[in-house]
């Protein structure tokens, strides 16, 4: 399941990157990329922290696991804040990025109940 939301948001950021550039010119492009490429930055620290947390069974690991939970939340609002402040890139296309998985997953939802509704008929 995780194999068909990673590459509906490929799919989707890639489209998006295409759709921007031609629609609105680079620095939208640019931050759908910037904003895509931080959520899966977030996405593979999530996982791979959980996944080390999970693994241990150690709770004695919480606390590093929590700070890379914060430093990813900075790592965001840095960027963002830069993008505001400086007026670099488009907000709305940097949040399009970042958005990108739970599109995928809404995505991926949409396909399954499709599926599911053809083979009750």
């Amino acid at each position: 399941m995780m194999t068909r939301i990673y590459r509906n948001a490929v799919a989707l950021l890639v489209c998006s990157i295409v759709a921007g550039l031609i629609g609105f010119g680079w620095a939208m492009a640019a931050s759908i990329l910037l904003g895509g490429l931080l959520a899966f930055l977030n996405l593979y620290w999530l996982t791979a922290g959980i996944d080390r947390l999970l693994g241990t069974g150690d709770k004695r690991r919480i606390g590093p696991v929590v700070a890379k939970y914060v430093a990813r939340l900075v790592l965001i609002f840095a960027i963002l804040f830069a993008i505001i402040h400086f007026s670099f890139l488009s907000v709305l296309g940097a949040l399009w990025g970042l958005s990108v998985f739970v599109l995928s997953g809404m995505v991926e939802a949409v396909i399954l109940l499709v599926k599911g509704q053809a083979g009750v008929r």
